[in-house]
């Protein structure tokens, strides 16, 4: 039998109301919590390990996972236990992408009688680790980043579209008409197009310096809505975007962004895209990672993905 603990983000989308916390609590025997602060985290996964927790079930959303993979190298010293979703969050985009238990109680029990009969399915995945290039000591753990327009765009959705009501597929493309109307007709339309400097290195040999319009990576084959905003050969385990600022023709050029399609127009263009093992990102403004703002520090952030999860469902 494998031992499955629960951590819980009460403040996620489903959970706010209390109603699965309280349901939880019929499970007697399975060890659990519902962490407000990191310490907390670090502290519960630590007595997980103690207990001999090996899938840690995550009833949150991105931001929570997000959390859950940055705390797991120090409390469980290399012996990672896998990771069981149930998705609970405003866009789930991991959940949906690569593997889930379910929702709620009836996931969650779905993910103890596999467990207990020892029929759980498994995959691997890679994550990104991000780290401080000032201080290595700090790092975050996730599946999406992104600068410049894509933070823009992240800040649409938490100020307004998730506020409105909006989650999941709908807030995904109600972001992406949001965005894509202030940068075309909206007042900050000029600050949106001019950019944000940055310089970006990938696999040590290629640079891309300037005012970048749209950066992005992410260790996942697709996004929500099954958007693949990704092209290039290759078997590295991160795809990454990259448009200029002032881009020629953006309006013509979104959807077969979106596709993955580009036309060879948009190549001469600059618009850029393809694999990498490691990538190094020096801006001075904000970058998202799992919808979560953070500051770059002086000298920027170096993505890399040698590392790989278990996700594991009924």
């Amino acid at each position: 039998m494998t031992r499955v603990g629960l951590i819980t983000n009460p403040r996620s989308r489903h959970n706010r109301a209390g109603d699965f916390i309280r349901r939880v609590a019929e499970f007697d025997d399975l060890p659990r919590a519902e962490p407000q602060t990191t310490a907390e985290l670090v502290e519960a996964l630590a007595d997980f390990r103690r207990r001999g927790v090996r899938v840690v079930a995550v009833s949150g959303g991105d931001g929570t996972l997000r959390e859950v993979l940055t705390a797991l190298p120090a409390t469980y010293d290399g012996e990672a236990p896998d990771i069981a979703l149930l998705p609970a969050g405003k866009t789930n985009l991991a959940a949906r992408v690569v593997s889930q238990a379910g929702e709620g109680v009836a996931g969650l029990r779905r993910l103890l009688d596999a467990a207990r009969g020892g029929a759980l399915t498994r995959v691997e995945w890679p994550v990104l680790d991000i780290v401080w290039r000032d201080a290595p000591e700090r790092r975050v753990r996730g599946f999406l980043f992104g600068a410049a327009g894509f933070a823009a765009g992240t800040q649409i959705a938490n100020s307004h579209i998730h506020r409105a009501g909006f989650h999941n597929a709908t807030a995904v493309a109600l972001s992406i008409a949001a965005t894509a109307a202030s940068t075309l007709f909206g007042s900050r339309r000029r600050a949106l197009l001019e950019g944000e400097d940055m310089t970006i290195g990938v696999d040590g040999a290629f640079e891309r310096s300037g005012r970048r319009f749209l950066t992005m990576a992410t260790t996942l084959n697709r996004l929500i809505l099954d958007l693949t905003p990704f092209w290039g050969e290759g078997a590295k385990p991160i795809r990454w975007l990259d448009i200029p600022a002032m881009p020629p023709r953006l309006l013509a050029a979104l959807m077969p962004t979106l596709r993955g399609r580009p036309h060879p127009w948009m190549i001469d263009a600059g618009y850029a895209s393809g694999r990498a093992d490691e990538m190094v990102v020096e801006m001075t403004r904000p970058f998202v990672v799992d919808g979560e703002l953070f500051d770059p520090g002086p000298r920027g952030i170096l993505l890399s993905a040698g590392q790989h999860v278990g996700f594991v469902a009924p």
